[in-house]
């Protein structure tokens, strides 16, 4: 589907969600299998019980806002829009490139409460 440069070295890696997502949904070479990675979001759950890290990506201002998520499991979930930062390990499922692979999932080793960002938005 699509190659992406290599990964920095170092652990854990530092990623933004949209970055994440990218790469487990999009790239060939499965570059985040048996990498730790690092997430910070907000929470948002889903109707069917799961939740996710969740970022807004702007092109050029607020208004061209969409949101970029990560299903997060083996941890319980916080209060809606609590801003967290996930430790954890990605989880390969569908095809890639198809709708089975999105959202993508990590699996936590960690989650800890932070404040907001003073910039909460990820660039596209």
């Amino acid at each position: 589907m699509g190659t992406f440069p290599a990964l920095p070295v170092g652990s854990p890696l530092e990623l933004t969600v949209g970055e994440f997502s990218s790469r487990a949904v999009f790239d060939s070479g499965r570059s985040l299998k048996g990498r730790t990675v690092r997430l910070t979001g907000f929470v948002t759950h889903g109707d069917d019980g799961a939740w996710y890290v969740t970022r807004l990506l702007v092109s050029c201002c607020a208004a061209d806002a969409s949101t970029s998520k990560v299903e997060i499991r083996a941890a319980d979930a916080p209060v809606t829009d609590t801003w967290v930062t996930v430790t954890g390990t990605w989880v390969a499922k569908g095809k890639l490139g198809s709708d089975e692979a999105w959202p993508p999932v990590l699996d936590a080793g960690s989650v800890r409460k932070v404040a907001e960002p003073s910039n909460p938005y990820e660039k596209r």
